[in-house]
């Protein structure tokens, strides 16, 4: 066998072993699990002698071996990360396992499956090691170019950090992995520390610079933002502060007058200044700023004693200003927790509108102010339609509301119509009156009652009527007698209103309306004397 032809011979054994590995464990593991026509177990024949059977560890780590060569190390070869040279040895050591195994040299069996799950676990964790050191190596690279505009105010902490990741890749180069991976993780805490160093530092130089600014101390503002830039050329708060005392040249004495009226509590003055000098200095980044933070602090102002009133009305039980006081504090900073504030007091401040309204609507009823009573128990069930108690008050206001109606109707119509001396008609709607009289009426209404009840009585009696005529006029009262002629007449006739004609031939018709009053006989005369 020539030398170029060793290598490809050994490829091929290898491969062969992995394809055939998984069936030689398969057929072991069936035999392990098959049992004889008597239901005895099979043992595993050494010679002539019956071995010990395969216990349940010994079959779990072969399988384990197994798996490791078939799967994991399978897949790391396909990726270059494990040798042949490697994967031949590991499936030489399985079939020495399997040799033993068949020889019933269980432990011995045992010592080369562990050997292979072994081997395999500390080559699988090289492997995780490899992978995590390749990937450290980006994001440290990475890192470094982020941090690289430090370089110049950290000159020897980023040169530090720069020769540990060199050191690092220089050990990955090499596969010391583990080195490899303290190095990256090294040079990412120096950048740690270094990035920590640099925002406390451009943090206390901002707010140096800041302070300037908040003074209006204009050139050491300008020179504490130009030290930032010179330290971080892209810090964007530094830039902008550059550009707020740019837009303060000129105006400075201006804006401290503003400031002025600021500190002794006069926002509206100051606000009003600040609006003015914009209008001669339009878009001024500063003004527009400064506007922007006064407002800010003027609706807290605002906002706070919204919510002091809030509460002071409440305490005083003025529900109603309480109320729109959190509702103003609301629509300018709204919260949930406002929102509920404002439910809870709304429902506090309904319920005890509508104890006033049953409480006002019940005196009503009582006193007999039934439209009054009716109203408020009407508001009652529009604010709470689930009170039984008001609407049970809006039923009975509403009932005796019509009945006092149908009560002061009638006895008006009774009182008319006893003055116009219709006496049946007063009694009439004077009985119906009383059928629909309320439990309650006010005093007038009582006299006014007992005046038509005694008239009535005095009008109850029949009153003697007497009638004289000329015995040629055909005389007839409508609704007592027909027409006749007649001398004299005598009648009784209850107090009413009566119509009586006189009619003659070649006369004119006489039709006169009759009130008959029990307080007065009534003597009558009915003759057609005018000629057509």
């Amino acid at each position: 066998m020539t030398q170029n032809k060793k290598p490809v011979i050994f490829v091929a054994i290898v491969l062969i072993v992995l394809m055939i590995l998984p069936v030689i464990v398969l057929m072991l593991s069936k035999r392990g699990d098959s049992t004889a026509g008597n239901g005895s177990r099979i043992s595993i024949v050494n010679s002539d002698k019956t071995s010990d059977p395969v216990d349940f560890d010994l079959r779990q780590l072969a399988e384990r071996a197994e798996k490791l060569l078939s799967e994991d190390l399978a897949a790391a070869l396909r990726k270059g990360d494990v040798s042949l040279d490697f994967m031949a040895e590991l499936s030489k050591n399985i079939e020495q396992a399997d040799d033993a195994l068949a020889a019933g040299e269980l432990g011995k069996a045992e010592q080369y499956y562990s050997g292979v799950v072994a081997a395999a676990d500390a080559q699988l964790d090289a492997i995780k090691l490899a992978e995590m050191a390749r990937s450290l190596n980006e994001l440290t690279y990475a890192e470094l170019k982020r941090f690289e505009y430090l370089k110049t105010a950290f000159e020897n902490t980023y040169r530090e950090a720069v020769e540990t990741y060199n050191q690092g890749l220089r050990d990955l180069n090499a596969g010391n992995y583990k080195k490899s991976v303290d190095g990256f993780e090294m040079t990412s805490a120096i950048l740690g520390d270094l990035e920590g160093r640099s925002i406390q530092q451009v943090g206390g130089m901002l707010e140096a610079a800041n302070a300037a600014l908040g003074e209006l101390d204009l050139v050491a503002a300008r020179s504490a933002f130009e030290q930032v830039l010179q330290f971080d050329s892209a810090n964007v708060a530094a830039s902008n502060g550059l550009a707020m005392v740019s837009a303060l040249k000129g105006i400075s004495a201006e804006v401290q007058a503003i400031k002025a009226l600021e500190d002794v509590g006069e926002l509206d003055a100051a606000l009003a200044q600040l609006t003015e000098l914009l209008t001669q200095n339009r878009n001024n980044p500063f003004l527009l700023k400064e506007r922007k933070r006064m407002e800010a602090r003027i609706l807290e102002r605002k906002f706070k004693a919204a919510l002091k009133l809030a509460t002071s009305a409440e305490a005083e039980g003025d529900l109603p200003a309480a109320i729109a006081a959190l509702e103003a504090a609301n629509a300018m900073r709204p919260s949930p927790e406002l929102t509920e504030r404002l439910n809870q007091l709304k429902a506090k401040e309904l319920a005890a509108r509508l104890e006033v309204l049953l409480e006002t609507g019940f005196n009503a009823l009582k006193n007999g102010s039934y439209d009054a009573a009716r109203k408020l128990y009407r508001a009652a069930v529009d604010i709470a339609p689930d009170s039984k108690e008001a609407r049970t008050g809006l039923e009975k206001a509403s009932s005796l509301y019509l009945a006092n109606i149908r009560y002061s109707q009638n006895v008006t119509s009774a009182a008319k119509y006893l003055k116009e001396g219709r006496f049946p008609l007063a009694a009439k709607f004077f009985n119906d009156a009383m059928a629909s009289r309320p439990s309650t009426v006010p005093p007038s209404q009582v006299q006014k009652e007992s005046r038509i009840r005694s008239e009535l009585a005095m009008q109850s009696k029949e009153v003697s009527v007497h009638i004289v005529s000329d015995k040629k006029t055909y005389v007839s009262l409508i609704g007592v007698f027909a027409p006749d002629r007649f001398k004299e007449k005598e009648l009784k006739l209850y107090p009413d209103v009566y119509k009586y004609t006189g009619k003659r031939k070649g006369y004119r018709t006489v039709e006169v309306e009759l009130k008959v009053d029990a307080r007065n006989p009534v003597k009558l005369e009915v003759i057609c004397t005018e000629k057509q």
